[in-house]
């Protein structure tokens, strides 16, 4: 199931986002998965990487666009 946040549209290449599991979300472009987006009780842990068991945590935030714009900006 893929949704689009609300709070997403940084740009006119807005990511995808999809559930992953009940609290990961995978952040996508047109073509890769770019990292993940773990919500941990009330912080959210971005994560870089296509591959969610091997994705490296760049970052955490209180906040979904925060953590959004970690992953975006670690993409390669």
């Amino acid at each position: 199931m893929a949704i689009s946040h609300p709070q997403a549209r940084e740009s006119r290449h807005e990511p995808v986002i999809a559930l992953v599991t009940e609290d990961v979300f995978s952040v996508m472009t047109e073509h890769d998965t770019i990292g993940y987006i773990h919500k941990v009780g009330s912080v959210f842990v971005a994560l870089s990487g296509d591959v969610l068991s091997h994705s490296v945590e760049v970052g955490q935030s209180l906040t979904w666009d925060q953590a959004l714009k970690m992953v975006r900006n670690h993409a390669h």
